[in-house]
């Protein structure tokens, strides 16, 4: 239901008639409508929110500054949970911004002809990401320099954007009848504003961390600067020595967040995604061994050893499509080769489909069909433990299908996937995964059924949302009823 623009503070969208109990004020950038992966968490957290008597209000990006609102998501939203839109602005630098990139580009159509062009050897490939100990100086190189300026301008537009909605957040917070605010990150300068809403209130503030902020083990290419590291210390420090909690989303993340900030110690918790028990698509599987991925790559999730491995089993076997295929869904975002020219460099070709993105129900029926699913590590070229646990990983337990992670040993993935049945692998040991994938596919080629891996029930989304909702009501429900 759409009702009056949020800069009135009517919600956008409103999900059932308004909530008469305790309610909760969550400021996300990502939150339904958005289809970014960051709006799942409080979109599931939502519904048992309201199970436990919480209404929601949430402060989020206008569906107006989105490319594809998913409005099935919103309409998947409990009773109670009210949606307040903040339209995101461009700045009025990037006007300029963009006149000089037209103005690169036509400046090269008048460049070397085609046949000079094709003489020059390919430019090398540029990592997307680089990790922290890593960073130089904006001074070092003109490389450098821009990275800061993109660092500066993501900044000036992120805390923007959250003031703005501290505005909004204000205007809701003035009526009463709040136990706490609570704010969602990445993007994490939101964090801010929930800091200055919860000076102002005298209401508990509350952070969610869906990734690391300052403890992540690499940045984006495009923002690895000492000037994105100085701005996220800074803005840390402030808003976890004020927070009454503190939520990392991995027991890894938990514990580095405990050792930077021991006075905090008793405020830092872990609540993972966790696990969905809503019922997924019957699978649908033909004779082929089907190995699939529903996800973006970027950062250092690199899909090159993978399709060597494959490569490798298709060649051995002397396999055909029809037996044998590699199915990827969603964006690519990375700097190098398409996955069409690497399975062509592996001579695979014919082995490899890739779909554009969709929705989540139609997401989930392409997972169905896999006999074999796949997770990429994020930071896999730091050959280092990382702190991440894909969102998808838990989403894939859920299917009748062999589930193969590629990550470092020691990480929280490998962690959480300990003796759970799941083929966990380093993300670079090629003989490793070509073994795993020959072994499952000689399994499923003699009739057997793939077999999904085990979680513990407390690994659920409701288990890990009883976890931090009684961790809140013991925080929060004091100060709540001494408010009213």
């Amino acid at each position: 239901m759409t009702l009056a623009s949020a800069q009135r503070a009517g919600p956008r969208h409103q999900s059932g008639g308004r909530h008469d109990g305790r309610r909760l004020l969550l400021i996300s950038y990502h939150f339904p409508p958005s289809r970014e992966v960051g709006a799942v968490r409080w979109q599931q957290l939502a519904k048992h929110a309201v199970e436990r008597g919480w209404g929601l209000d949430v402060v989020t990006l206008d569906p107006a500054s989105l490319v594809t609102p998913d409005w099935a998501a919103v309409a998947d939203l409990p009773a109670g949970v009210r949606v307040y839109g903040v339209p995101q602005h461009p700045l009025p630098i990037d006007q300029l911004v963009q006149r000089l990139i037209a103005l690169r580009r036509r400046l090269g159509t008048r460049g070397p002809t085609d046949a000079v062009a094709v003489a020059r050897a390919p430019a090398a490939r540029r990592s997307d990401s680089i990790s922290l100990a890593d960073l130089r100086s904006p001074l070092h190189s003109a490389r450098d320099a821009l990275r800061a300026f993109h660092v500066w301008r993501d900044y000036v537009q992120g805390m923007r954007w959250s003031r703005q909605a501290g505005r909004i957040a204000g205007q809701l917070l003035h009526d009463g009848g709040y136990g706490g605010v609570v704010t969602c990150g990445p993007p994490h300068w939101v964090h801010d504003t929930g800091r200055t809403l919860g000076r102002s209130t005298g209401l508990p503030f509350v952070i969610d961390m869906r990734d690391p902020w300052t403890l992540t083990p690499l940045l984006q290419e495009g923002v690895a600067s000492p000037l994105w590291l100085h701005l996220a210390r800074r803005h840390e420090r402030r808003v976890v020595a004020t927070a009454a909690l503190i939520i990392a989303n991995t027991e890894q993340s938990r514990a580095a967040l405990q050792a930077a900030y021991p006075d905090a110690r008793d405020r830092i918790i872990a609540i993972m995604n966790g696990y969905d028990e809503d019922p997924v698509p019957t699978a649908e599987r033909t004779a082929c061994f089907v190995i699939a991925y529903a996800g973006s790559i970027y950062l250092d999730r690199d899909p090159r050893p993978l399709l060597q491995a494959a490569a490798r089993v298709i060649h051995e076997g002397g396999l055909r499509p029809d037996q044998l295929r590699l199915e990827f869904m969603g964006p690519e975002t990375g700097r190098g080769s398409t996955l069409g020219q690497v399975a062509d460099q592996e001579g695979i070709g014919d082995f490899v489909r890739v779909h554009a993105a969709c929705a989540r129900p139609e997401a989930r029926r392409f997972l169905a069909q896999a006999a074999m699913l796949v997770s990429f590590s994020a930071v896999a070229a730091t050959r280092v433990p990382d702190p991440f646990i894909p969102a998808k990983i838990f989403e894939y337990t859920r299917f009748d299908a062999w589930l193969l992670a590629l990550a470092n040993p020691g990480s929280a993935t490998a962690a959480l996937l300990r003796d759970t049945g799941a083929d966990v692998v380093s993300p670079y040991d090629v003989d490793a995964i070509a073994a795993v994938i020959r072994a499952r596919y000689a399994a499923f080629a003699s009739g057997g059924r793939p077999e999904r891996p085990r979680l513990p029930e407390r690994y659920s989304r409701r288990a890990q949302a009883q976890l931090l909702f009684d961790e809140l009501e013991r925080r929060l429900t004091a100060r709540y009823s001494s408010s009213l």
